[in-house]
């Protein structure tokens, strides 16, 4: 796979907002809290628990090749494993019907449970208090340090280590295995990656005679041309919002402007920069001269370009699945608005929160068995972490959409292993980002400088709040 560094050599490794696609609704998801118990989102921050509008398989879908189950660690036959996960709409019956199949053909007789739980870090935090946790969970990646910190997550035993293999690691690129590993123990696997990407209107661009784009971003240079010969035409260009869409957007332009949320080692907020600025700036102008008004959360921009008179509009990869279903809609990465290629995306990893090592090699065979088959997971809107998987051009035939923006998950920077970190930077720039493409902020560098000083306090005060 393409390196990271292909088109990013000169950013450090950032925050990025995770929140996946994880079901339900036509809303995204939302930062992580710094309180010890998960805070409801605000008006700027999508619910978690409402992602996905719809995960149904693409036609013509064909099953991977089942893996993992050759062979059973001593004492896992019969072993009933409960997973508890933020897949709460149709990415939900994904999901339940991989571990119905799982549970089915795998010939150690291990079962497993899909148990979607709407606020779910507040579910695994309540459960750790009153000792009734699941084997395992799903977890976006910017809540691996939290869930870690509070022992709700369990390190991954030799048993389990043994079931996933030596060279199981090397299955992924290093930014996806990397964050899993806290203070030289395993706490998390990797599934997928969801980025932000671009959904364009074919009819539209063939009636402006622009080409289609391909795997690759389009250039600066293509974008803006693409933008010029949709208002020439008649069509609306864009439909750019605010909340999930306008921050998400903000994470991903500061970087193609060489800028960073955060220092590497994510103790110092840096959105406030001049690459921040130029960021925001360019999301205005965009707004200002080529968008309808459009504010709020609900995703109300997907629904104004589900209407079929806008050319393009960016969000994530939980929306395929209900798009698809659009003759006239088509899909690629993110373009090139700023300097360099960049995007923001989150990723859904697997996790344990039991430390009974039989428990913990019976879900290791699951969990490999999903990763093995993760290509079916990208029917639901996910591009996979495997490599393999994203290589195979099989997954064409399984998630052809998935197949146009495999590209993307090398364009995102996943955030440092901070806990907390995520909803420190979020909660102080994401009303910064909506108070100024509504235009009520009109002194933009003082709006971020003020907004990451407060980031900064957060920042502190979570060393003590999570032992860090």
């Amino acid at each position: 796979m393409k390196s990271i560094t292909r088109y990013l050599l000169p950013l450090m490794v950032v925050l990025s907002m995770v929140l996946a696609a994880c079901g339900g609704g036509a809303a995204t998801q939302p930062p992580a809290a710094t309180e010890p118990a998960v805070t409801e989102p605000t008006a700027t921050e999508p619910s978690e628990a409402t992602e996905a509008p719809g995960a149904t398989e693409a036609p013509g879908a064909t099953e991977a090749p089942a893996g993992g189950t050759a062979e059973c660690p001593a004492g896992v036959e019969g072993v009933a494993i409960e997973m508890w996960s933020p897949f709460t709409g149709p990415d939900g019956d994904e999901m339940t019907a991989l571990a119905e199949r799982f549970s089915s053909e795998n010939t150690c007789g291990i079962t497993v449970a899909h148990v979607a739980q709407p606020e779910y870090v507040q579910k695994l935090e309540a459960g750790a208090a009153a000792g009734e946790l699941p084997a395992m969970t799903a977890v976006h990646i910017t809540r691996v340090a939290q869930l870690a910190a509070r022992n709700v997550l369990k390190p991954f035993g030799p048993e389990a280590m043994a079931v996933l293999g030596d060279d199981f690691a090397g299955e992924f690129p290093e930014d996806l295995w990397g964050p899993g590993e806290i203070n030289g123990e395993r706490y998390s696997i990797p599934l997928d990656v969801h980025p932000l990407i671009m959904f364009y209107n074919k009819e539209l661009f063939a009636a402006a005679g622009i080409e289609e784009p391909g795997t690759e971003p389009w250039t600066r240079e293509e974008f803006e041309d693409a933008l010029a010969k949709l208002e020439e035409s008649g069509a609306t260009p864009l439909s750019l919002g605010t909340a999930f869409q306008g921050a998400a957007l903000f994470q991903a332009l500061i970087r193609q402007y060489g800028g960073s949320l955060t220092d590497e080692a994510g103790t110092t907020a840096t959105y406030n920069s001049e690459a921040g600025v130029q960021a925001l700036e360019r999301i205005k102008e965009l707004r200002d001269k080529y968008t309808p008004d459009i504010s709020g959360t609900g995703d109300p921009e997907v629904n104004v370009f589900k209407q079929g008179d806008v050319g393009m509009v960016f969000h994530g990869p939980w929306w395929i699945s209900d798009l698809q279903q659009l003759d006239f809609v088509g899909f690629a990465p993110l373009p090139t608005i700023g300097d360099q290629p960049a995007t923001w995306g989150g990723s859904h990893q697997l996790a344990l929160t039991t430390d009974d090592p039989t428990t913990q090699a019976a879900a290791a065979v699951w969990i490999k068995w999903l990763s093995d088959n993760s290509a079916e997971w990208a029917a639901a809107g996910q591009v996979p972490a495997r490599e393999s998987v994203r290589s195979d051009p099989n997954l064409a035939s399984v998630a052809a959409p998935i197949s146009q923006v495999v590209e993307s998950a090398n364009m995102v920077v996943f955030p440092a292993q901070a806990a907390g970190l995520e909803s420190a930077l979020w909660d102080q720039f994401g009303p910064v980002v909506d108070g100024y493409l509504a235009g009520d902020v009109t002194d933009l560098q003082t709006a971020l400088d003020e907004a990451a000083a407060r980031s900064q306090q957060v920042i502190e005060e979570n060393k003590s709040l999570f032992g860090e």
